[in-house]
């Protein structure tokens, strides 16, 4: 069996000034860290055979923070780009309210993030449709680097008979980690806070996922 712990970053700067993160970084705040060491104190039971994160500074800060306050400073961090945010093109550091309205207005008016959720392919299509950059993802790209890190990691990792893999990446990447494994729970999923933890199984060969778990 090996066990998924996915972790959203904590609180950043521009989270704090409510702006739309995507390959725009900023770094933790002090809160921010606060919940990644919070983190590190709820995991702290648990023996990680590796640790994988994003290579955006946020996340790379929280998963250093969460492995000091859990007392594992010397666990190795790989970091992977295919763990990266959805890249939100023109829109990056936009204010978040203007964000979801653009967005809502091409999808044709979506009211509640249990609706974004469910279209979740459309709402990419449409970031990548209207972005000016050239730099946005097809959904496809984005499912697809997401879903090779699972599958690399439970080749690589997961010939133990149980293995535990801290996993710290970013809201719409969980998002999308939740369309490919259990697309059921989109819907109820809502907003993906700062520090949540959920938990992907893999076991006889099938994915099973937990949301914000509760350790």
């Amino acid at each position: 069996m090996v066990r998924f712990y996915i972790v959203r970053h904590g609180q950043t700067l521009l989270n704090s000034l409510d702006r739309a993160q995507g390959w725009a970084d900023s770094p933790l705040t002090e809160a921010g860290k606060q919940m990644a060491a919070d983190i590190g104190q709820r995991l702290k039971g648990i023996d990680f055979d590796t640790v994988y994160t994003s290579d955006m500074l946020r996340a790379i800060q929280t998963a250093e923070m969460i492995l000091e306050a859990g007392g594992k400073g010397g666990v190795p961090i790989e970091k992977d780009a295919r763990l990266r945010e959805w890249c939100l093109g023109c829109m990056e550091a936009e204010n978040n309210a203007v964000f979801i309205k653009n967005v809502s207005d091409w999808l044709g008016g979506i009211a509640t993030f249990a609706e974004l959720n469910q279209r979740l392919p459309d709402v990419a299509a449409a970031i990548y449709e209207h972005d000016t950059t050239g730099m946005a993802e097809p959904f496809q790209t984005i499912e697809s680097r997401l879903k090779s890190v699972f599958a690399d990691a439970v080749q690589k990792d997961g010939m133990q008979e149980s293995t535990d893999i801290l996993i710290v990446t970013h809201a719409f990447a969980i998002k999308t980690i939740f369309h490919l494994f259990a697309p059921g729970q989109l819907s109820g999923l809502g907003k993906v806070k700062n520090a949540s933890v959920s938990r992907l199984i893999f076991e006889n060969g099938i994915f099973s996922l937990e949301p914000d778990i509760q350790l």
